[in-house]
């Protein structure tokens, strides 16, 4: 080999050694939230449910999630000029990694009250999405 070969498989090395620390420390992040009656439909984004839905799901995709990062979702009624807290979900996360979150929103006697509401996401302690949505 010579000293223009060695130089280009050090810079090819360079490179890669350069990408894949990047790819490796991109930062933990929410990639999308949706709101559904069917957790398994991961594009259904629902922002009308009837008082009798069997069941309101918030979905969280995650991408990069390291070892005890937070995410908390405060779900509020709207009450005039109030918000109402209704129910607080609290997670830490146990393992590194990526997918997804499902959370739902607790009923009671299997109706929920009719109304218009609001969901915050929180992810290491910064708020990153508000979804309104209203239950006829």
């Amino acid at each position: 080999m010579n000293i223009k070969s060695i130089t280009i498989l050090i810079i090819l090395t360079l490179i890669f050694a350069a990408v894949f620390f990047y790819i490796y420390n991109l930062p933990s992040r929410i990639e999308s939230v949706i709101l559904t009656q069917d957790p398994s439909n991961m594009t259904e984004d629902i922002r009308l449910f009837t008082d009798k839905s069997k069941e309101i799901f918030v979905l969280i995709k995650l991408s990069k999630v390291r070892k005890d990062e937070s995410i908390k979702v405060s779900w509020y009624k709207k009450d005039e000029n109030k918000l109402l807290p209704v129910q607080n979900d609290n997670i830490k996360s146990i393992n590194e990694g990526s997918g997804y979150i499902k959370l739902s929103l607790v009923s009671k006697n299997g109706k929920y009250d009719s109304g218009d509401y609001l969901v915050d996401i929180y992810f290491k302690g910064q708020k990153e999405k508000s979804l309104e949505f209203i239950i006829n």
